[in-house]
């Protein structure tokens, strides 16, 4: 007897099954039933559309033949397969003329998302990729496959609500994490579901999403689990590893260095911070500037610009995250910050100047002796004054952290409710979100989590880390007193003026 697939009706097994969404997402628990589901899906679609194009895929060439093929060949009758080579190019062809390929994603040698994925040379009617939040895949992978989705196999089915032809659709599986697949597939739809609408989400020609999303616990699918399957997770997993791997909850990720970050606590359109400045120097407070860089040339250089309100409150406003750029160029984009929230009257109280990667105050090295200007002798000549950071990485973790938890004694200084972090960010700057979602810890031999962050992509956090390692000060009183409008009194002594000429009529004076 053959394995026997258990789709219980209202369950988000089924929904997922009914789906007929250009991009199909299963997320969740561990067994929750997406690789499977998966799999049950892409063979329906070989049998419905004869002389289709497939693909099935993992981000390397060991995952790919220890997961999801392995699965695929146990699900798949026998009787279907007409010819299989396994060994030469991984691919089986049904007896109805439909083709399977199996492949991995990840090139030999790949170091970053400028890669080119190695399945650009086909044309497919469907793909299917399995823990798409695999390190090794990147959104350009996403994007470059479903820019692949050309086929034309006709459907023999049935069924109305199939395309006529392709189906090209594509499936994914995923555990919960915090990199590129939450931000670029997973919030946006979220962030739909909520109401608002964002630059990132997936749409048709109508405005609609091409995305389904089907997310569901290591309990939603119980009645296909073996009796001591979960009972031995919920053995094994505690804290954040339970959060993801049985609730299969997306904020949770272990290894992040960040884990108190979240999008929608920490990034505050930029227009609402500047009037919460307004407001407060409205009401005589003056808000204390600090800025911040991270020097680069061919990786990126980064640079932030806040200010601290009264509460202790750190607010980034604006900045930039560009490589290959002369001293010139970034004083000036550095300037051009400054106009834009016009802090040139703030530097007169109490200024500081850039707090800076103690490296570029060090001369070049020579083969024999150091030589030449520094990095921070340069900006000088450009009038851009930089200081000495705190470079104590783990110190520097410690304190963002501090900043990034929300404290239930705290007010927001938004809405003045109680449960408040106490660093917010202008939505505006993508560029640290996108860094702080896949910041993670190094792991060791072992496999084992160590206290260093991994070195890669972490530019803009390196200068939040220097912006707050030096305690920012608190806003301060203005000591020049608030002045009315001039119409203000214009309008008070003419009140005085006519109020003295009517008792002098009154009086005969």
């Amino acid at each position: 007897m053959g394995r026997v697939y258990k789709l219980h009706e209202g369950s988000v097994q089924e929904a997922f099954q009914n789906s007929r969404a250009k991009v199909q997402m299963f997320g969740g628990g561990y067994g929750n039933g997406k690789t499977t589901s998966a799999v049950v899906k892409a063979l329906q679609l070989a049998k419905q559309y004869p002389g289709s194009n497939g693909l099935v895929a993992r981000s390397t060439y060991p995952k790919l033949n220890d997961t999801i093929r392995k699965e695929w060949l146990a699900w798949c009758p026998k009787v279907w397969i007409e010819s299989k080579n396994l060994s030469k190019d991984n691919t089986v062809t049904l007896t109805n003329g439909s083709t399977i390929n199996f492949r991995y994603i990840a090139q030999q040698g790949k170091a970053n998302e400028s890669s080119t994925s190695n399945l650009l040379s086909a044309t497919y009617d469907y793909i299917v990729v399995d823990q798409v939040e695999d390190p090794e895949i990147s959104h350009k992978d996403f994007l470059d496959l479903l820019g692949r989705l050309r086929g034309n196999a006709r459907y023999i089915g049935d069924d109305a609500t199939m395309p006529v032809s392709g189906p090209r659709w594509m499936i994914l599986c995923t555990n919960p994490t915090r990199n590129w697949v939450y931000r670029e597939l997973v919030k946006p739809l979220h962030d739909y579901k909520k109401g608002r609408m964002t630059k990132g989400l997936l749409v048709d020609k109508d405005n609609k999403p091409i995305i389904d999303l089907f997310e569901g616990s290591t309990y939603s699918n119980k009645e296909n689990l073996p009796e001591d399957f979960i009972e031995g997770l919920e053995s094994a997993y505690t804290g954040q590893m339970k959060e993801r791997f049985l609730m299969g909850e997306w904020g949770a990720f272990e290894g992040l260095v960040y884990p108190e970050y979240s999008s929608d606590i920490h990034l505050v359109p930029r227009e609402k911070i500047l009037a919460y400045m307004r407001d407060i120097s409205y009401r005589g407070w003056q808000p204390r500037i600090i800025e911040a860089y991270d020097h680069g040339i061919a990786a990126p250089a980064c640079y932030g610009l806040a200010f601290s309100d009264m509460m202790g409150n750190v607010f980034i406003t604006h900045g930039f995250h560009i490589a290959e750029q002369s001293i010139s160029s970034l004083a000036t984009a550095i300037k051009k910050c400054r106009t834009q929230l016009d802090v040139v009257s703030v530097f007169e109280n109490d200024y500081d100047g850039i707090i800076a990667d103690p490296a570029i105050f060090k001369r070049a090295s020579g083969t024999a002796k150091k030589v030449g200007t520094t990095v921070a002798g340069l900006f000088a000549g450009e009038d851009i004054s930089m200081v000495h950071a705190n470079n104590s990485i783990i110190t520097g973790i410690m304190k963002v952290k501090q900043y990034l938890t929300v404290d239930l004694a705290h007010r927001n200084p938004f809405d003045n409710s109680y449960g408040s972090p106490k660093l917010f960010i202008a939505s505006e700057l993508d560029f640290i979100d996108k860094e702080i979602t896949d910041y993670i810890w190094k792991r060791d031999t072992s496999g084992e989590f160590e206290d260093k962050p991994r070195d890669i992509n972490d530019h803009s956090l390196d200068m939040i880390k220097y912006m707050l390692s030096r305690s920012p000060k608190l806003a301060g009183i203005i000591k020049k007193p608030f002045e009315l409008p001039t119409g203000v009194f214009h309008y008070h002594e003419v009140d005085i003026q006519q109020n003295q000429n009517a008792r002098s009529h009154r009086y005969g004076a």
